[in-house]
């Protein structure tokens, strides 16, 4: 991750009013906390991150789809839920809109990156997003 994406991270989290926030992708994990008194940035490897003998969890290899904008998260395209895109147990392929949300009234498609079984919603039907935040989790 560059320095200009963390720069635009930290612009978002001003104009947002967000004053914590984590992040970790297969590459990088980078923390900022806006209140700190320290102002400090931290960026780990994320090959450096926990390097145990794997678990049953590990080995289970959740994949996570996360909100890419800040919005009201919805499972269809309408606001009363009657319809959804998925359900736990459902088989998703990469590429398959998977749900909306909906940022200055356009509705944005929330995309799968991975194939696999739906495992758990995180997120119900109507409810606010944040940038980053795990939407829905594939095994």
């Amino acid at each position: 991750m560059n320095i200009e994406k963390i720069e635009e991270l930290i612009k978002l989290m001003k104009q947002n009013q967000v004053n914590y926030m984590k992040y970790k992708d297969e590459t990088v994990e980078v923390e900022l906390d806006l209140k700190s008194t320290s102002n400090n940035v931290t960026t780990t490897p994320a090959n450096n991150i926990e390097e145990s003998t794997p678990t049953s969890k590990q080995e289970e290899q959740l994949n996570t789809i996360e909100a890419e904008i800040l919005g009201t998260f919805y499972l269809q395209d309408e606001e009363t839920l009657q319809n959804p895109l998925v359900k736990v147990g459902d088989e998703v392929k990469k590429g398959q809109v998977v749900g909306y949300i909906e940022s200055m009234k356009v509705l944005n498609e929330v995309i799968s990156e991975y194939d696999g079984i739906v495992n758990d919603i995180q997120i119900n039907h109507g409810d606010p997003v944040e940038y980053g935040q795990t939407i829905i989790t594939l095994k």
